[in-house]
């Protein structure tokens, strides 16, 4: 049985990874934990051959996050890949008004999945018909929200710590933020630093490192 925790960089795909650790170990069945899009790093568990068998014992496990939100800009994506809807003045906006907002978060939401995301429509991921410019309606999906933590305010930017269930978009959670507050946000950057109890960044290996 073949598990290996990635840490995956920057501006690649985590298919991109799985595509990575095929040509490595020269193995043709190869499954991941949770997609990370394309501007998040962080834990990226990799299932190879047999291994791949566990990964429904696997895919409820809780994740934890380091996320940086931006204030004042809303996106078509939710994030800092996408392009800017709407600019607001943040100049009213406070320290502790932005954590008593985050705070209401805490426990089960409704969280939309944002149109740019891999979740299908049709059969088809709805992020491939969001670049055609289609309508795709709304969806939403009960989400938990365990444990929210503003660790840095630097307006227009915050920096938070997330605890959350599984199937979580952290960029719904920077637009729904904005929203609340009036003046829109979009996430930045993103680490994921836990997949469950198992797989965390102490514990994860670079690609370079593996190969």
């Amino acid at each position: 049985m073949r598990i290996i925790n990635i840490h995956k960089p920057k501006n690649c795909t985590s298919f991109d990874v799985v595509r990575n650790i095929k040509s490595i170990f020269k193995e043709n069945k190869v499954g991941h934990l949770g997609t990370l899009d394309p501007m998040a790093t962080g834990v990226l568990p990799i299932f190879l051959g047999k291994a791949t068998r566990l990964i429904p014992f696997f895919n409820e496990s809780d994740k934890t996050y380091r996320a940086v939100f931006k204030f004042g800009e809303s996106t078509d994506s939710f994030d800092a890949d996408g392009s800017v809807t709407n600019i607001h003045d943040t100049k009213n906006l406070n320290s502790d008004e932005i954590k008593k907002t985050v705070q209401s978060f805490h426990g089960e939401q409704l969280q939309e999945i944002p149109a740019f995301s891999a979740a299908k429509f049709n059969g088809i991921p709805s992020y491939k018909l969001a670049r055609q410019g289609l309508d795709i309606p709304k969806k939403s999906r009960s989400v938990i929200f365990h444990k929210l933590i503003v660790e840095l305010v630097d307006l227009p930017y915050i920096q938070i710590w997330v605890h959350c269930s599984k199937g979580t978009y952290i960029r719904s959670l920077a637009n729904d933020l904005g929203r609340l507050l009036k003046v829109g946000a979009h996430l930045t950057s993103l680490e994921r630093l836990s997949c469950g109890e198992w797989f965390n960044t102490s514990n994860s290996v670079g690609i370079r490192e593996l190969e």
